[in-house]
């Protein structure tokens, strides 16, 4: 259950210990407080438990611990107290605790049991692992040898030096080893990887976009899908970037997760937001593309009364999406399927040039256990029909999608219209097409002042050409490839 970013607050709810059978809970990055409740330990089922970036006070309870490969996270609270695990012949590899990031860490430790590297211990927080300590029994002190007393008393001196010396020489050892291990931890926690050949004009750290975000500020936020929040940055002055923040999960195979990442900063094409570079880390993730100051599609067509109608710009802006995905499908090895083709995520600039944006991330993100999804992929109202119902995507799935933007582009009607209420269940735009054309009303689909605006030819054409992306049929629908020659046939003069 991923319950993380949602700005809920007030005290963890008592009643987490009926869910018996909950596996994995993460409630980070929201406002919760007060201590945490001990029935959580009640969960014999659960195996992650991520409560990092809150408020929370207070010890963090024993029954939390101790818990054969149990992972909990605790990062960025005001805990304060002791970790203590008691006795458990499965310690070494029970539990994982991270409680990192709070002020005046103490530690005291068993050195007869489990070594300290199993915990990240805290600021305000002790950490005490009890257990039995193995105890010997002194030889027989009876002697014979007849040696005197001085004799026995530098025969002790000597050893106790020489164990003196070995204690200080192993604890110099451990002490070099744990002094390097965080530093090299600290530096990939900070890392950002930035892709050939790119140059903002800036340095891109991980110090500066979380300065440049205000720390990830609500007031930087520029949108926020399903994948995540995008906030604008301004590196340097001037330079600006967009920073997509994914939700932080367990990936499966970081290797494979960060060569997905790779594949999709070798994509550039004009009519793509470029993705400049990224940080992933166990306690975020984000990606850098570059920044475009005209908002989406969405936006767009909501402001387009306070403009003059232009078919030229409507054409082109149709023109620049079918390019992209063209590219997508048919020109990138592997090809990729962008499976959320919707007017919000497509970015335009000031001159209204169209860039598609959030491509790939449907695959890069399939194994994260954090992303909250059904297996399909996409927006209600712009999914194809047999990828809603089979979970079967093809690039075919793409061509619909990009078909109700085609629609929605050239009339007033979103692509579930509340208008469209009378007609019932699952009447849409593509339903509201069909029936114009069929009735011979073609004129009253186009948002008003357009038919008079352009050819009625090509404006019938461009509307055909969409209700052809959006057959029921997989097998009826055209490729972008052809879409995209299609649109140069009716191209308006510039």
């Amino acid at each position: 259950m991923d319950l993380s970013n949602n700005l809920l607050s007030g005290q963890l709810p008592s009643g987490l210990k009926e869910l018996k059978n909950l596996k994995f809970l993460s409630l980070s990055r929201n406002n919760f407080s007060g201590e945490i409740p001990s029935d959580l330990g009640q969960l014999k089922a659960l195996k992650f438990l991520n409560l990092s970036s809150n408020s929370l006070l207070g010890a963090v309870p024993v029954e939390l611990v101790g818990v054969r490969n149990r992972t909990v996270l605790l990062l960025d609270n005001r805990l304060s107290g002791e970790i203590t695990a008691a006795a458990n012949p499965h310690m070494p590899s029970a539990s994982v605790v991270n409680v990192s990031s709070v002020t005046e860490v103490t530690s005291s430790v068993n050195p007869s049991r489990q070594p300290t590297e199993l915990f990240t211990v805290s600021p305000r927080l002790s950490m005490r692992l009890l257990g039995d300590t193995s105890s010997g029994t002194p030889p027989d002190g009876s002697s014979s040898s007849g040696l005197g007393i001085k004799e026995i008393a530098a025969i002790a001196s000597g050893s106790a030096i020489v164990v003196i010396l070995l204690v200080g020489l192993i604890l110099c050892i451990c002490t070099r080893k744990c002094a390097l291990k965080p530093s090299r931890r600290s530096l990939r926690r900070r890392e950002v990887k930035v892709f050939d050949n790119v140059d903002i004009g800036a340095p891109l750290t991980y110090e500066t976009v979380v300065r440049a975000t205000g720390n990830f500020n609500a007031s930087n936020c520029i949108g926020n899908g399903g994948f995540g929040p995008t906030y604008r940055a301004e590196i340097a002055p001037g330079v600006l970037v967009a920073i997509k923040r994914l939700a932080i999960g367990k990936q499966h195979g970081d290797k494979e997760f960060q060569a997905e990442i790779r594949t999709l900063g070798q994509c550039r094409h004009p009519n793509l937001v470029t993705l400049l570079g990224y940080h992933i880390s166990d306690s975020e993730m984000f990606l850098i593309y570059n920044y475009l100051p005209g908002g989406n599609l969405e936006k767009f067509i909501k402001e387009r009364t306070k403009r003059p109608i232009s078919w030229r710009r409507l054409h082109k802006i149709a023109l620049d999406v079918a390019r992209a995905l063209s590219y997508m499908h048919e020109e990138c090895v592997p090809r990729i399927l962008h499976r959320d083709v919707k007017p919000n995520n497509i970015l335009l600039d000031n001159e209204c040039n169209a860039y598609l944006s959030d491509f790939g991330l449907a695959r890069l993100l399939r194994n994260s256990e954090t992303h909250a999804t059904t297996d399909v992929a996409g927006t209600f109202g712009y999914v194809a029909p047999e990828y809603a119902m089979t979970c079967r995507v093809s690039d075919k799935a793409d061509v619909y999608s990009y078909g109700v933007v085609l629609l929605e582009l050239i009339s007033d009607k979103k692509a579930l219209d509340p208008s469209f209420s009378p007609y019932g269940n699952g009447f849409n735009i593509v339903s509201w097409a069909l029936k114009l054309v069929q009735r011979g009303r073609v004129r009253e689909f186009f948002i008003e002042g357009l038919w008079d605006k352009a050819p009625h030819d090509d404006l019938v054409a461009f509307l055909n050409l969409a209700i052809q992306c959006t057959q029921e049929s997989v097998a009826s629908r055209p490729t972008m490839k052809h879409v995209v020659r299609c649109l140069r046939d009716i191209r308006p003069p510039y």
